[in-house]
């Protein structure tokens, strides 16, 4: 384990360990990580730990990103990364309403599979939260384009959002605040002309685009009613939820009470009715079936045991297939798509995949055997 995954393990460790049992209040727990967090910032000048940025550079030239990049139609679309293995930040539910709701700000979430996006030299490459590759293509942001790395949706209109930002450059942001990784994420954009020098493809079929994600700030409340009044939120794709920033949070892999989530239904029951009037009339009518008779903490409970029984059936298939020489199987149920999404595969040259996805790459991984 290297310097920087433990530094990553302790701050994921410290939420692990201060969230057991949900009688200590959220709260509680914000207050001592953000002290933590401090405190470990740090520790991590004085000792010069290597960051994430370090680390890629320390990985050498990516071969799915170096400027050989191969020419030919034929290519692996499947690997494994360890490196932005568990990288993603990953929120928890919010389950009561913070004392300082103006050190916050509200993030819409679109339908689609959460990555992190790595551009570099030209080439972009998106990851899974398992360090899964989903899809790799040429942009137009050039050969000398140093690393970036973006936490990203993707969605099925090949759309990517960009959420946060890991690294920009020579620049690394993890032990950065939200605050300031959210202000350099949105001038850069806006600095490098990135969404359209991005933009790949001359169809639908075959564009990749690169947006960036809406941002609402609770201290200004205007903001904030007028992101949830919005209907709809996005264009291709429908409102999956809400994710809530603490402003003075790290990037911290993993989950953390600094970063929570709400369906926008429970927004009236979580945050009140004084922010649930201003909820667009159809966010409320998406409310599932005993929703309202066994209430948000129960909905929670119930909803939190579904997906960690279809993540046991999902991993029991998945050692199941690999037995047997098989990939990955699709996830489904009733889970959130920002989970049960993570599974679905895109292939790198014709959008997501069709339905018989798994036979062709498994048959494609079969080849490369037999030629290896």
């Amino acid at each position: 384990m290297t310097d920087s995954d433990d530094s990553a393990s302790r701050f994921s460790d410290l939420y692990k360990n201060k969230s057991r049992g949900r009688e200590q209040h959220q709260s509680e727990r914000r207050r001592t990580l953000l002290e933590e967090q401090k405190r470990l910032r740090q520790t991590e000048v004085d000792n010069s730990r290597p960051g994430l940025l370090e680390l890629i550079e320390a990985e050498g030239t990516d071969s799915e990103c170096s400027s050989d990049y191969p020419t030919q139609r034929y290519r692996r679309k499947v690997w494994f990364s360890k490196l932005y293995r568990d990288k993603v930040q990953l929120s928890e539910w919010m389950y009561e309403k913070p004392d300082d709701l103006d050190s916050w700000f509200l993030v819409p979430c679109p339908v689609g599979i959460r990555c992190l996006l790595v551009l570099r030299k030209g080439y972009a490459v998106a990851y899974g939260k398992t360090g899964r590759s989903i899809t790799r293509f040429a942009t137009r942001l050039g050969k000398r384009h140093c690393v970036t790395v973006l936490d990203c949706f993707l969605t099925k209109k090949r759309i990517f959002y960009a959420l946060d930002m890991l690294v920009y450059k020579e620049m690394d942001l993890v032990q950065c605040e939200c605050e300031f990784r959210f202000q350099w994420l949105r001038s850069k954009m806006e600095e490098e002309n990135m969404q359209e020098r991005f933009c790949t493809g001359t169809t639908p079929e075959n564009r990749w685009q690169l947006e960036l994600l809406p941002v609402f700030d609770f201290k200004a409340r205007d903001q904030v009613e007028e992101g949830l009044s919005r209907y709809p939120m996005f264009n291709d794709t429908g409102l999956d939820g809400f994710l809530f920033y603490h402003k003075e949070s790290n990037y911290i892999y993993g989950r953390t009470p600094l970063v929570t989530w709400l369906f926008p239904f429970m927004v009236p029951d979580v945050l009140g009715s004084e922010w649930g009037h201003v909820m667009h009339h159809k966010y409320l009518q998406q409310k599932p079936n005993g929703y309202q008779e066994q209430g948000y903490r129960a909905y929670m409970d119930e909803f939190d045991a579904k997906l960690q029984n279809k993540q046991s059936q999902r991993t029991s298939a998945q050692v199941s297939h690999m037995e047997e020489g098989e990939d990955e199987v699709r996830q489904g149920g009733d889970v959130a798509s920002w989970e049960k999404m993570d599974a679905v595969p895109v292939g790198g040259d014709d959008g997501y995949a069709d339905e018989d996805w798994q036979r062709k790459e498994l048959d494609e991984i079969r080849r490369l055997e037999m030629e290896g």
